[in-house]
């Protein structure tokens, strides 16, 4: 069972989106759903995808790992992080569709199927010059620290064409259509560790 949580939308935006989640479960004919309030504060620690305004937070936890000694029953079980930009502005109803489509397949997913990056993209049938590139990435999460194109420049020693370049392509492969959106997803991915930052465009 997969459960869900919709945050930061209104109330037509939830009920649309959780109706098109509900049909893309209902075509695989094995999932069920559980959508969770997003008022309560702690459904947010056992959610497996949170929908928020342009981006989907999913997590796929290790269910065969076993916690055998005192020292590892301290530790979380293995889990990864997936973060996907999603925005429904000026998007078709088939479009958003497929992105719902692929984001349950994802959180479907076994966990050591997720272990490689390449694999996920192979799998779900989305090209590798689509993902952000490691320097894309790296210039995206020091936007999302607030860094402008000099610093990030001096630091990366590089010219601020190429930052310009890096964070153009970094900005139309997530497909914001501004640079408000832009940075709202760049601090985001900033603001987590450094193991949950990985983002997968669909």
């Amino acid at each position: 069972m997969l459960n869900i949580l919709l945050v930061d939308y209104d109330f037509y935006h939830r009920k649309g989106l959780s109706t098109l989640i509900y049909n893309q479960l209902a075509k695989k004919g094995k999932e069920r759903v559980c959508f969770l309030l997003p008022s309560q504060n702690d459904n947010q620690g056992v959610a497996d995808i949170i929908f928020r305004n342009d981006m989907v937070t999913i997590y796929i936890e290790d269910k065969n790992k076993r916690c055998t000694t005192a020292e590892t029953l301290e530790q979380s079980p293995g889990k990864i992080t997936i973060h996907v930009p999603f925005t429904l502005r000026n998007q078709p109803l088939n479009v958003v569709s497929q992105k719902i489509k692929k984001i349950v397949e994802i959180a479907s997913s076994d966990y050591r199927e997720l272990a490689n990056k390449e694999d996920v993209c192979w799998r779900l049938g989305l090209k590798q010059h689509t993902q952000l590139s490691d320097t894309e990435n790296h210039v995206m999460v020091m936007i999302g620290h607030g860094y402008d194109s000099n610093h990030i420049s001096k630091i990366m020693k590089r010219s601020k064409k190429t930052i310009s370049t890096h964070y153009r392509n970094a900005s139309r492969k997530i497909g914001m259509s501004n640079r408000a959106e832009f940075y709202r997803f760049a601090s985001f991915i900033a603001s987590c560790r450094r193991e949950e930052r990985n983002t997968i465009c669909l």
